[in-house]
């Protein structure tokens, strides 16, 4: 019994998309096919923009597909007869050409409104900082319509770290620590090569570079912590710089930001005082060897004078 060309014709691509189900899983769990849950409404717009363009690839694959098939098996050769020509008119091609042209332009205004909406902020929550004390200037967004100004952070990259500077002055390294529920607006530079901020559920990936201010925003909806990391090649030492951050409650907040002044106060005394002690002891060596020399001076005979003092 020989096999039916047209039963084969089906089968094979169905055998295909069987076997791409089965390794489906293996390859999700390995590499994820969506970005992190969004704990930010700019984040979760990027997450609704690849929802949208990933449905238009997979409904692209599969009428594309679908029309592959139905052309093999409806213009299938015959036994004992030559294979047919078939040539496509002008009319199918200018349906399907302005079709992919159509999605083309959805696909572009769509990635023009989300990115036209994350310039622009919003306001704090409920349940976070009110911040109106804080004066920032916005480079290149929206201020919210409500009178609270959003939490500015300055945000400096080096090789191969982040550093965080909050409004007060009080300074951190390697986390960001924020209040839930908060508008915190992110002002990035750096200090030495480009690097690359990142923390999926979060925002997009932003670039500080050295001499120019970029600056991005979120409000996380949750507490936890957020993992990042610097998307951008930095140097040998670019896979350990990671960025983290830390949203707590608005009390927890407040009192991190107090002690973590505290903190640094503290290890300013520290210091102030060991280089004190240092500079103390180095005079006192200083000294102490000045006085050695001129005893050692003084304890010498002088030139041309008899050892019997005559």
């Amino acid at each position: 019994m020989r096999p039916c060309p047209r039963l084969a014709a089906i089968c094979a691509p169905a055998a295909l998309a069987l076997l791409a189900l089965l390794l489906l899983p293996a390859a999700a769990g390995a590499v994820p096919l969506a970005p992190e849950s969004p704990h930010s409404p700019n984040a979760e717009d990027l997450r609704s923009a690849y929802s949208a363009v990933a449905i238009v690839a997979v409904i692209l694959g599969l009428g594309i597909n679908a029309a592959l098939i139905a052309a093999v098996v409806r213009f299938r050769a015959k036994r004992g007869t030559s294979t047919a020509r078939v040539r496509g008119g002008r009319r199918i091609q200018a349906r399907v050409g302005m079709m992919l042209g159509a999605i083309a332009l959805a696909v572009f205004i769509l990635g023009l409104v989300v990115t036209v909406k994350a310039r622009d902020l919003e306001a704090s929550g409920p349940e976070g900082l009110q911040a109106s004390s804080v004066r920032t200037a916005q480079i290149g967004l929206e201020p919210p319509d409500a009178d609270e100004e959003p939490l500015t952070v300055q945000v400096s990259g080096q090789q191969w770290l982040w550093r965080y500077e909050y409004p007060d002055g009080t300074f951190s390294f390697h986390d960001l620590v924020v209040p839930v529920d908060t508008t915190v607006v992110l002002q990035l530079d750096s200090t030495d090569v480009v690097h690359r901020w990142w923390v999926p559920a979060l925002g997009g990936k932003f670039d500080a570079v050295p001499g120019r201010a970029n600056t991005t925003w979120f409000k996380a909806d949750e507490e936890g912590v957020y993992e990042g990391q610097s998307a951008a090649f930095s140097g040998p030492a670019y896979p350990t710089m990671r960025a983290r951050v830390e949203v707590l409650s608005v009390p927890e907040y407040e009192a991190w930001l107090e002690q973590q002044a505290a903190d640094i106060q503290a290890a300013q005394t520290a210091v102030q005082a060991q280089v004190e002690e240092q500079n103390l002891e180095t005079q006192v060596q200083e000294t102490a060897g000045a006085d050695a020399t001129v005893d050692d001076f003084e304890s010498e005979p002088s030139a041309g004078a008899s050892p019997g003092g005559e």
